[in-house]
């Protein structure tokens, strides 16, 4: 069963059957208390496994999401992972663990992106420079979960990496906070090299803690958490 938010919690005052006014709620707590089982399956014929961090669940979470009635709220998580040398990475699927909060969803898709290392900023993804983008995907299975399964085309949203850090963020398409609620990323007790990173578009940040406000920063410096979040890559791996 879910909680509150810790540190933090919505104010929500309705008239005429709208919200008259809406408090976010912020990244600024220490996170969303929630379960959720990890996304975990057998790569599919001919793929493999090419990073794996689904482990050390903290029993909560960070939001990640787009907010189609509130996008002023819109957020973004992200999270390293390493192509070593002399490899190339071709990515076909993305699992991730997560899970619904207020409300029990569902999203209505979610959005992969790739980011490259913040070369002036090392630690955090360079907002400006993107691999790949994939909007709108409709997950192989855990739209109504939270946990999600995700597939990459390789026509229509090829994901090639060479050798470098790269950023990944996965955001739930959801309709709003007190319509189908929030998704929450799992977050990891371990850390694989970098801390994760978080941005958000404004909302109740502004002066709450502007630290992350429409820019990446770690997310250690805009909670106080050092965590990493919950993920795995498929695909194949030539070298």
């Amino acid at each position: 069963m879910k909680t509150l938010l810790l540190g933090g919690a919505a104010a929500v005052a309705l008239t005429s059957g709208s919200y008259a006014t809406i408090e976010h709620l912020t990244l600024s707590a220490l996170g969303a208390h929630g379960t959720a089982q990890r996304a975990v399956h057998a790569p599919p014929k001919g793929t493999a496994t090419l990073y794996d961090q689904n482990i050390g669940d903290t029993g909560y979470g960070f939001f990640s999401q787009a907010m189609s009635s509130y996008p002023q709220y819109d957020e973004y998580l992200a999270d390293d992972f390493v192509v070593p040398d002399g490899h190339t990475w071709k990515v076909s699927g993305v699992d991730v663990s997560g899970f619904y909060y207020i409300e029990s969803g569902p999203a209505t898709s979610v959005n992969v992106i790739v980011w490259n290392d913040n070369k002036q900023n090392k630690g955090w993804p360079d907002k400006n420079s993107k691999v790949a983008e994939c909007d709108n995907l409709i997950p192989v299975s855990g739209l109504d979960t939270g946990v999600f399964q995700i597939k990459l085309d390789s026509k229509t949203c090829p994901v090639s990496l060479p050798a470098g850090r790269y950023w990944l963020t996965v955001q739930a398409n959801m309709t709003g906070p007190f319509l189908s609620g929030y998704w929450a990323w799992t977050a990891n007790s371990t850390v694989a090299n970098d801390t994760s990173a978080g941005w958000w578009y404004g909302g109740g940040m502004v002066t709450k803690d502007p630290k992350c406000l429409q820019r990446f920063r770690p997310l250690s410096l805009c909670t106080g958490s050092n965590l990493d979040l919950a993920f795995a890559l498929l695909g194949k791996d030539s070298h």
